[in-house]
């Protein structure tokens, strides 16, 4: 039996209704997978009460100091630091390296350093980022690094206050763990860690600042304090262990 014309047409578009509206299901398919299993922004978030440094396990928000983030593979939330010393601790250790994702720190040139800002607009890369090493300011546990998003602060630091500048990829461990508040004295262990360390002496002669300075190190309205207490000038070499701190 011969099938009419127009029947054979309508089974034509039919079938091409039918593929096109799979085609359009397949890609909206597709499109939710993909929405789904995106990774969610890896921002820095706030400091709240009650965080505690995920090295040494003190609470950050009223210490001194920059603080840090890191983003690692399996944590839904970043780690927090209760400074960069504890931060590089934690990312220069082999067995963490791997999961490492973002990375931030707070920029110095936003904070006050004795009540540094809970906010997380203070946070930037730390992988570019500039940090100056034997500096005398002393963070949540001591000796740390001071973290700067450009290197024209950086440098302002260094001129105000000594230290050496570093990229993020010239930190090391050893240097991590033999940090100090002044540069390395000749013969001491952390001395050929030193390449371009710069000492600046103070009012009285010292190449630490007084208790009462408040040296204004960026030429802005945002001071940033710089005591050091005699307990802390005589723990200016201590070590820190990097798994046990």
């Amino acid at each position: 039996m011969k099938i009419p014309t127009s029947h054979r047409r309508g089974e034509r578009d039919c079938f091409t209704g039918l593929t096109w509206l799979l085609v359009a299901l397949v890609v909206l398919l597709l499109t939710a997978c993909g929405t789904s299993q995106a990774p969610p922004p890896q921002a820095a978030i706030d400091i709240h009460k009650g965080d505690a440094c995920a090295v040494c396990g003190m609470y950050i928000d009223a210490g001194p100091g920059p603080r840090a983030e890191a983003w690692v593979q399996g944590y839904k939330a970043p780690l927090k630091f209760g400074s960069t010393r504890d931060f590089f601790a934690y990312v220069l250790d082999p067995e963490n390296t791997a999961r490492l994702q973002q990375l931030l720190v707070q920029d110095s040139a936003q904070i006050n350093w004795q009540h540094p800002s809970n906010e997380a607009r203070t946070f930037v890369d730390a992988r570019t980022a500039w940090y100056v090493a034997w500096q005398p300011l002393s963070g949540l546990m001591g000796p740390t690094f001071a973290s700067f998003a450009t290197r024209p602060d950086a440098e302002a630091f260094v001129r105000a206050h000594g230290g050496e500048l570093l990229g993020f990829s010239e930190v090391t461990p050893e240097l991590t763990t033999l940090l100090g508040y002044v540069c390395p004295s000749e013969g001491s262990p952390a001395f050929a860690l030193a390449k371009n360390c710069t000492a600046v002496s103070h009012s009285d002669g010292s190449s630490l600042p007084a208790p009462n300075e408040r040296p204004d190190l960026l030429r802005s309205a945002n001071r940033i304090p710089g005591g050091i207490s005699p307990a802390q000038q005589e723990h200016q070499h201590a070590p820190l262990d990097a798994k046990t701190h």
